[in-house]
């Protein structure tokens, strides 16, 4: 396993003015040298995912998708650290980074422990994770052994209305957060929970993502467990 380079980094990570904060990528679906990582999505998302329609509209971000791709499947315990130097080297805020805004972080085992490697390799840096993966039982197990046991791992399980009343009320007896999208009508869970009503997407607070200190970023902030409303692009 080979050190990484400053060309690889730059081209893995992103800082996006839109969330506050640097953040990755990978590609949703198959490109020229690799698989799309999207294994867990539900129908819902193929309808409604905005990165789909961008897709058709910048080509190249295909072609950024699968170096990225290229770059993540070199990353593992040895050269993790290398992250950790090239965010040390950034003027913008390196305090938070998210896996990812397309594509998903967790598509296998592997996944698990290069998200791992990463975050202990960069303990000053708060990793949020969305993720779909929880819809696998093995990889659910896995991710909550391994990554939500970590102090800065931000984790969130990601759903839509497509998902039961069943998903719903695992994913809150496991202490998941959960991020809700696809409905701005919905103002409680299927249990009467309010969902707390994101800053960013439903007030327009550009950048907010970066400084939030509840929502998705509550388990590692306040130690509490929140469902989120994402309200739609």
């Amino acid at each position: 396993m080979t050190a990484l380079t400053k060309d690889q980094l730059d081209d893995l990570f992103r800082f996006c003015h839109d969330i506050g904060m640097f953040a990755n990528d990978r590609p949703i679906n198959d490109t020229e040298n690799h698989t799309g990582s999207c294994d867990h999505r539900t129908e819902f998302c193929d309808v409604t995912c905005y990165n789909v329609k961008l897709y058709k509209m910048y080509p190249n971000m295909a072609k950024r998708d699968d170096r990225c791709e290229t770059v993540w499947q070199t990353i593992g315990r040895i050269n993790a650290g290398g992250i950790r130097t090239w965010l040390e080297r950034k003027r913008k805020q390196t305090k938070r980074v998210r896996h990812m805004t397309r594509g998903e972080a967790i598509k296998d085992a592997a996944d698990v422990y290069r998200v791992r490697e990463i975050a202990l390799a960069n303990p000053d840096t708060i990793w949020w994770m969305p993720t779909r993966a929880w819809r696998s039982p093995m990889l659910k197990l896995m991710i909550e052994q391994d990554l939500m046991t970590l102090p800065n791992m931000a984790v969130n399980a990601s759903v839509d209305p497509s998902n039961s009343q069943d998903e719903w009320d695992m994913l809150k007896r496991d202490g998941w957060n959960i991020m809700f999208y696809g409905d701005d009508s919905v103002t409680h869970d299927p249990d009467g929970e309010r969902l707390f009503d994101c800053p960013k997407t439903g007030k327009g607070l550009k950048g907010h993502c970066g400084i939030c200190k509840a929502g998705c970023f509550s388990q590692t902030t306040i130690g509490k467990r929140k469902t989120i409303l994402l309200h739609q692009h």
